[in-house]
């Protein structure tokens, strides 16, 4: 089939965002058995990147931006408008030519794509509507009233935008269920999400009361906002009682106020993008992960247990993994709790051990690159054999 596969990240081998590696995987396997035509979004300074794909592309499309080096409410709302350009763009390529199928990575990329005759599928990384509904619920005053505007409007447009596509990927059970709940009335399938693709075999010595958080910063606040509450809220308990515990906060576009930590105290590190995640993830003793408010699955947690780090997390962590609580991982959602989790695992070299192994074999049980590509293919087949009735 010729496929236009839109991403609104790029797809790398090494890339600063855990989508983009995963969407570079899937674009290898699809060349193998169709014509690929790639739509993305890039930094002007990604462009020499583009090389790395052009094997598995007939046609790449790029949607080249320059980036702004403060975050502020202008940099915010070009980011916005940079994301409507993208999508508007990605619309035209889809009018330019015939094609087969047309595959569309994010909800944000799907905003201005049109309905057509040609099969359309996407894949929901982000159910865009629960993270608004759950700062809808907990804000107060007119923060909460300005949240449940907010919350109606995203809800709104993701109804949406769900509704011109045949058929729609979330990456795990939990979300495919909110989907149907919301209404969409569209077909959800779970994709099965490549844990682990950056992990080998090569073993590294763990430094001894390292406590590790990555992510990528530069455009999700969100993950910004983790990584200071553990320092603030958590890191303080854990040093009560492990005086020597030190926080590693990793990932790419740190902000400001992140990269300052390191400033302040020689007990943390913020040491930007990392390039080898397996040694990054097997160097520490425990990943943790306060996510605070959720969206879709989060790769950080599957990739640390895919290493065989042990790792402690909230409920909004695990939701879309359902990892089994204190065999696999350890679970905690409040300072208090979370930080004798981490406690427990940097001081019991037995439970440390058992939630590596466990949380392994989890990984390896139920999410593979190769359980993805065959529900892709099986999907594929499905609404295009619809579409051509």
């Amino acid at each position: 089939m010729k496929i236009l596969y839109v991403s609104l990240f790029l797809p790398q081998e090494k890339s600063y965002h855990a989508g983009g590696r995963y969407v570079f995987e899937i674009i290898r396997g699809l060349s193998q058995r169709h014509e690929i035509h790639l739509v993305t979004r890039l930094e002007e300074n990604e462009l020499p990147l583009l090389g790395s794909l052009r094997p598995f592309c007939k046609a790449i499309y790029p949607f080249a931006y320059s980036t702004h080096g403060r975050r502020n409410l202008f940099s915010l709302a070009a980011l916005a408008l940079n994301y409507l350009g993208f999508s508007r763009y990605a619309d035209r390529r889809a009018s330019s030519e015939h094609f087969d199928l047309i595959h569309v990575e994010w909800v944000d990329a799907a905003v201005m794509m049109k309905k057509r005759s040609t099969p359309m599928a996407l894949t929901a990384h982000d159910v865009i509507t629960k993270p608004a509904e759950r700062r809808m619920t907990s804000g107060q005053g007119l923060r909460k009233l300005l949240n449940t505007i907010i919350f109606f409007f995203v809800r709104t447009l993701e109804l949406r935008i769900m509704k011109r596509f045949d058929a729609v990927f979330t990456l795990s059970e939990y979300d495919r269920k909110y989907l149907l709940a919301m209404g969409t009335g569209v077909k959800a399938t779970v994709m099965p999400y490549p844990a682990g693709l950056d992990i080998t075999e090569r073993t590294f010595e763990r430094q001894k009361n390292t406590i590790l958080f990555l992510a990528s910063y530069k455009y999700l606040r969100r993950n910004a906002e983790a990584a200071l509450y553990f320092y603030h809220e958590v890191f303080p308990l854990v040093r009560q009682v492990i005086p020597d515990a030190r926080f590693i906060a990793a990932g790419y576009g740190p902000p400001a106020d992140l990269s300052a930590l390191q400033e302040m105290d020689t007990a943390v590190s913020v040491p930007g993008f990392v390039d080898d995640l397996d040694e990054c993830y097997k160097r520490v003793s425990v990943f943790a992960a306060p996510i605070l408010v959720g969206g879709g699955i989060i790769v950080k947690v599957l990739d640390s247990m895919a290493a065989g780090t042990p790792v402690v997390t909230t409920t909004y962590g695990n939701e879309g993994i359902g990892a089994v609580p204190e065999r696999d991982i350890l679970i905690a959602d409040d300072p208090e709790s979370f930080a004798d989790a981490v406690v427990r695992v940097l001081s019991d070299s037995e439970l440390a051990d058992r939630l590596s192994r466990n949380g392994r074999e989890f990984v390896r049980k139920n999410f593979t690159l190769e359980a993805a590509m065959k529900n892709l293919d099986a999907t594929y087949k499905q609404i295009v054999k619809r579409e051509s009735k």
